[in-house]
């Protein structure tokens, strides 16, 4: 019971992350690019820079796969998928409407997808990167350890004092009583543990303006 309850924990407690204000929207700033001849008929133009630096950035597409589901309809799977991009900051000639572009995270491999509107008349688009950060020690084991362990003694507790109270036996109800209550103290711990020692995400932003 300890090693499943230890594993559910684990698995909701990996998906605690502490949501920090986002990153403010970059100062309007156009990088230093040569701009070729004017795009084709029906495009636009939008140069693409990230604040921190040169970064490789992806154009993304949506993927629909049915999945076969014999005698019902059948559903779909969408699936994410990286086209070639560019090395920021760069230009970019695309038809006009809206494109997905997918940007870096600090800190973590998968890429954040941004829904950008390309104009007839030039834009730059210029992003901060989001940052997650995963410096956790000590503390978040403890509370790995404590919020399950707590949980399994605070049901022996309660069972234990349960069975003195229908009793009347005085030395099963104080042990119970204790047990329950220093099992929901480690509980709470735990849980602050888990709280104060969790990996941090700061999302990033975008300013989007005229060329």
């Amino acid at each position: 019971m300890l090693r499943s309850t230890l594993a559910i924990f684990a698995v909701l407690a990996a998906g605690c992350v502490k949501q920090l204000p986002p990153a403010a929207p970059p100062a309007h700033a156009v990088p230093a690019l040569s701009l070729p001849a004017l795009p084709p008929p029906g495009h636009g133009r939008i140069v693409v820079d990230v604040v921190e630096g040169p970064t490789s950035i992806s154009r993304m597409t949506v993927a629909a796969e049915a999945v076969d589901r014999p005698g019902r309809p059948p559903v779909y799977r969408f699936t994410e998928l990286a086209e070639a991009g560019c090395l920021t900051p760069c230009l970019i000639d695309l038809p006009v409407g809206n494109v997905l572009l997918g940007f870096p995270v600090l800190g973590k491999p998968a890429p954040e997808v941004e829904l950008v509107h390309v104009g007839p008349d030039p834009s730059v688009y210029r992003r901060t990167l989001s940052v997650y950060e995963d410096a956790t020690g000590g503390l978040r084991v403890f509370g790995f350890v404590a919020v399950p362990v707590g949980f399994v003694a605070a049901a022996t507790g309660g069972t234990i004092l349960a069975a003195g109270l229908q009793r009347d036996h005085d030395g099963l109800v104080t042990g119970g009583a204790i047990t329950l209550g220093a099992s929901t103290l480690l509980v709470a711990l735990g849980l602050w543990a888990l709280r104060t020692d969790a990996p941090t995400f700061r999302p990033g932003a975008a300013s989007h303006y005229p060329l």
